[in-house]
C-alpha cells in the first residue's frame, strides 16, 4: 500500500526533512563560499551573519529531525521480527533484507551505518550553527574559522548524502509498506 501510516513516515523521514537537510547543507555552503569571493564591503554590514547562521541553524535542526524520526519512528517497525514460520516476509523489511545473500550487505551495512552516521552529521552541524551565533560576523570575516565551517558542512553533506541513498537501496528492497 502506498500511503500506510509507515511508508508516511518513510517519505517524511527521507523527503522532507533529509531533502530539506540537504538543500540547507548545500545553500549555507554555497553561501560560505560567495562570502568568500565577495568584497569586503559585502560582507562588512553589521547583520550579514544573521542569515547564515539561521540557515546553518535550519540545517541542524533539520538533521537533528530526520535522525529522530529515523531512530524512533522508521527503525523500530524495519526490525520488527517475524513470528516463527512466516513464509511472506514482506511485511518485515529487516527479515526480508536478509534473507536473500544478495540483499544481505543493505541490513549488515547500510543500515547499521545509518544508526550511527546521522549523529555524527547532526553533531557537526549543530557544533557549526553554534559557532556562526556565538561568532556571528568573525564567522564571515576570519578565513580560518570560515574554512573549517566550511569543512565541517561539506562533512556534513556528504553524510547525509551518502545516508540518503543507502535508504533508497534499503527502500528499494526492503520497503516499509
Amino acid at each position: 500500500m502506498l500511503f500506510s501510516e509507515d511508508s508516511v513516515w518513510t517519505m517524511v523521514h527521507g523527503i522532507a526533512l533529509g531533502g530539506a537537510a540537504l538543500l540547507a547543507l548545500a545553500a549555507v555552503l554555497f553561501a560560505l563560499y560567495l562570502m568568500q569571493r565577495a568584497t569586503r564591503a559585502a560582507v562588512a554590514s553589521e547583520d550579514a551573519w544573521r542569515p547564515m547562521a539561521a540557515l546553518t541553524t535550519f540545517g541542524a535542526v533539520a538533521i537533528w529531525l530526520t535522525t529522530f524520526v529515523g531512530i524512533y519512528i522508521i527503525f523500530p517497525p524495519y526490525r520488527a521480527t517475524p513470528p516463527e514460520g512466516t513464509v511472506d516476509l514482506s511485511q518485515y523489511p529487516r527479515a526480508l533484507a536478509l534473507s536473500s545473500p544478495s540483499t544481505r550487505w543493505l541490513h549488515a551495512f547500510a543500515m547499521e551505518t545509518k544508526e550511527h552516521l546521522p549523529l555524527i552529521a547532526a553533531m557537526l552541524a549543530t557544533a557549526v550553527a553554534f559557532v556562526a551565533w556565538r561568532y556571528r560576523r568573525r564567522l564571515l570575516d576570519d578565513p580560518s574559522l570560515r574554512r573549517a565551517g566550511e569543512t565541517l558542512l561539506a562533512i556534513c553533506f556528504v553524510l547525509v548524502s551518502y545516508l540518503a541513498l543507502l535508504g533508497v537501496f534499503v527502500n528499494k528492497v526492503a520497503p516499509l509498506d
